[in-house]
């Protein structure tokens, strides 16, 4: 390999390290005595038609050292108001991943209402919650979970 290539490489591998991870911005949008849901508007960007964010589900209750919760990938398709699931991650209270799955869900209709049609009305009616958003979930558990 020709020194110039070895040097190209180099440079690529170091901006790949050097680059920031995805920006985040948790809001919260709805609620039940057990569970908050949270959407991270950063993620409602529309690609080839499809809208992917993460909806994350995080007990109302508990000490902000408890960081267990659960996120799961929601895919909305706009054009015909059909929504699907994908990676679901959950977490302990100590912050760690314990499970992941993916579910090949097909493309359903998401009624109006409930926490998916929330999602379809951020996602395709450019609405947004009117709650302030947290750069992360963790950031969100110390804040006293939005209350």
């Amino acid at each position: 390999m020709s020194a110039i290539v070895k040097c190209l490489m180099a440079g690529f591998a170091g901006l790949a390290v050097a680059t920031p991870a995805a920006a985040e911005s948790w809001s919260r949008f709805s609620s039940s005595d057990r569970t908050v849901y949270l959407v991270d508007l950063d993620a409602l960007t529309p690609v080839e038609g499809v809208v992917t964010t993460r909806l994350a589900r995080v007990p109302a209750q508990g000490p902000a050292t408890d960081l267990s919760r659960e996120t799961e990938e929601v895919m909305v398709r706009c054009s015909d108001g059909q929504s699907r699931s994908g990676t679901s991650v959950t977490y302990d209270a100590s912050g760690a991943e314990t499970d992941r799955y993916s579910e090949d869900t097909p493309w359903e209709a998401t009624p109006n209402g409930g926490v998916y049609g929330a999602i379809k009305s951020f996602a395709c009616d450019n609405m947004r919650p009117e709650s302030k958003s947290w750069p992360t979930i963790q950031a969100f558990i110390e804040d006293g979970r939005g209350k």
